[in-house]
């Protein structure tokens, strides 16, 4: 029965292959072989109380309580043991007989020696266009702004121009996986070049960009099927992108914690190639979810792989376009990780130049100089980012400060990269966690540090726990949320500028660095601005002009 599924399905693929059958939608019958057996079929059959093992729950794990200290049911042990017939199969030495040697695989036949268990036939690096290419046109003068060109606001829109050529390029070793949502998460421009692969009838006008052969693969609405076949394709040696909404992304987080498991083992056999890394995006972000609502607001995913060892996952948050087509170079040839990428698809502001992007991601994080007032000196506080909206509220927020207290010392810190920021010297370091004195050049001791976050708060509060810095300020995701206006998503987390501008002041004003008539003015300001926006909000179901309004200009 074996023999024959399996001659049928060497006849289908040759069909597929080389006599172009299957290309207009007609589905290949596959051979399904349905066996309904017992649980624990073969095994004992009762326990030491006469209960049933063989077709019961008691099958589940070790069926019989047998070790060196019970030998009471050696017994049914033996009996099992010898069910098998182990003289029909070994000789006195203990060795294989001569006819079962016969039978067994050969060569790359044999499990552990086939490539395709291995990394793959061809586990070559793709062959990838230069990003650069693709970017968004992002000088000192626009930045801050939107791009005359919308589509170039939406980072996922610029990714897809990339990921096309990259799908040019690889015609046979990339594919992209999604839950029904490619075309949602706007990775328009790849679909310029390739369609979705679906093997069943196509029906327009319903369906659209379908065909029996593309380089997409999302026709079906489950996690778990998307993320199982990303990890079959690159087990085999090639080079794959899965990209779902933000809090959905946490239904597969259990296959994902199993994959980095299976990973770090493989690694430690030196007989193992090296893996092309899982790459995954998280998308239609917790802090972009205004229409959903709460059901989709959970950047927990972050947290989650943040508590692996850190010498296999890469966590990126890149703040705009740029530095995403930057990150997605860099994964896209990484190997032995877990690449996650936190990307934005809705319109915003710009801000760092193809050069700056490359930089930081580069170096998974640094000072900007553009939007720092002291960033090769002493500062009063520091200001630091990760992740898109906070990128942009926490430019704001250290902004707002400049106009007011022009005096104050500050730089800005963009992270890129959160592993960066892991301790190197412990449970979950990395190469590149950077040192204690590493990360006193970007978070200066004993100064406050207000640091805009996209995950959870205490996620980035852990981290900078055990550092010599606990001055901060975290804005981060609080778990609240509604369906709602943009901009009120982040007000209901204290993400927003003006809580951030708030705690800067009070830090400042707290260590002695501005006076505090002043400071309590500014804060008063701020308190007003959001009690307009709780007003214009919850009355006319709009964003005030405050932060819709607001562009980037040069610092005092």
């Amino acid at each position: 029965l074996f023999d024959q599924a399996i001659e049928d399905i060497k006849q289908i693929q040759k069909d597929a292959r080389e006599n172009n059958k299957y290309q207009d939608g007609t589905i290949p019958a596959w051979p399904v072989i349905i066996a309904r057996l017992p649980k624990g079929w073969g095994g004992p059959k009762f326990d030491e109380d006469g209960n049933p093992i063989e077709n019961s729950f008691r099958a589940h794990q070790v069926p019989l309580n047998f070790s060196a200290e019970h030998m009471e049911e050696l017994p049914q042990f033996e009996e099992w043991m010898n069910s098998y017939k182990p003289e029909e199969l070994f000789n006195e030495d203990g060795s294989l007989k001569a006819e079962i040697s016969a039978i067994a695989p050969k060569g790359s036949k044999r499990m552990a020696a086939n490539p395709l268990a291995n990394a793959g036939v061809d586990n070559s690096d793709l062959k990838l266009p230069d990003w650069k290419e693709y970017t968004t046109g992002v000088t000192p003068e626009n930045r801050g702004t939107e791009m005359k060109d919308a589509n170039m606001n939406m980072d996922m829109v610029t990714l897809s121009g990339f990921l096309a050529g990259v799908a040019k390029l690889n015609p046979t070793r990339f594919r992209f996986f999604g839950p029904d949502e490619t075309m949602s998460n706007r990775l328009w421009k790849l679909f310029d070049k390739t369609p979705r692969q679906w093997m069943s009838k196509i029906k327009f006008p319903n369906d659209a960009l379908l065909a029996p052969e593309g380089r997409i693969i999302d026709s079906q609405l489950s996690e778990h099927e998307a993320e199982g076949w990303l990890e079959g394709y690159t087990l085999t040696g090639r080079v794959g992108m899965f990209a779902s909404y933000e809090s959905f992304l946490r239904v597969v987080d259990s296959m994902i914690n199993e994959y980095f498991k299976w990973i770090r083992q493989a690694d430690a056999e030196p007989w193992r190639n090296k893996y092309q890394s899982l790459n995954l995006i998280s998308t239609s972000t917790v802090f972009q979810q205004d229409h959903n609502g709460y059901t989709h607001q959970d950047p927990g995913m972050l947290t989650n792989l943040a508590e692996k060892k850190q010498n296999y996952i890469r966590q990126y948050l890149p703040a705009d376009g740029n530095e995403l087509l930057a990150v997605a170079s860099r994964a896209l040839v990484d190997r032995q990780k877990i690449n996650h990428i936190v990307a934005s698809k809705q319109p915003r502001q710009q801000w760092f130049t193809a050069e700056e992007a490359e930089k930081l991601v580069n170096n998974g994080l640094g000072i900007v100089d553009w939007a720092s007032t002291s960033p090769d000196g002493d500062v009063d506080i520091t200001f630091a980012s990760a992740g898109t909206e906070p990128t942009i509220e926490t430019l704001a927020a250290l902004w707002l400060v400049n106009q007011s207290f022009p005096d104050v010392k500050f730089h800005y810190v963009n992270v890129v990269e959160l592993g960066r920021l892991q301790k190197k010297v412990g449970p979950l370091n990395d190469d590149r966690s950077l040192s204690d004195e590493e990360f006193d050049k970007f978070f200066p001791a004993g100064k406050p540090v207000v640091f805009g976050f996209h995950g959870f708060e205490d996620l980035i509060e852990a981290i900078f726990y055990e550092r010599n810095h606990h001055n901060l300020h975290a804005h981060g995701y609080r778990e609240d949320g509604d369906i709602t206006t943009q901009y009120d998503m982040r007000v209901y987390s204290h993400l927003d500028r003006f809580h951030q501008a708030i705690d800067a002041v009070s830090a400042l004003k707290d260590e002695g660095v501005i006076d505090g008539e002043k400071a309590d003015s500014f804060i008063d300001d701020m308190n007003k601005i959001l009690d307009k926006h709780f007003e214009v909000t919850r009355n006319e179901g709009r964003d005030i002009e405050e932060f819709t309004d607001w562009n980037w200009t040069a610092l005092k």
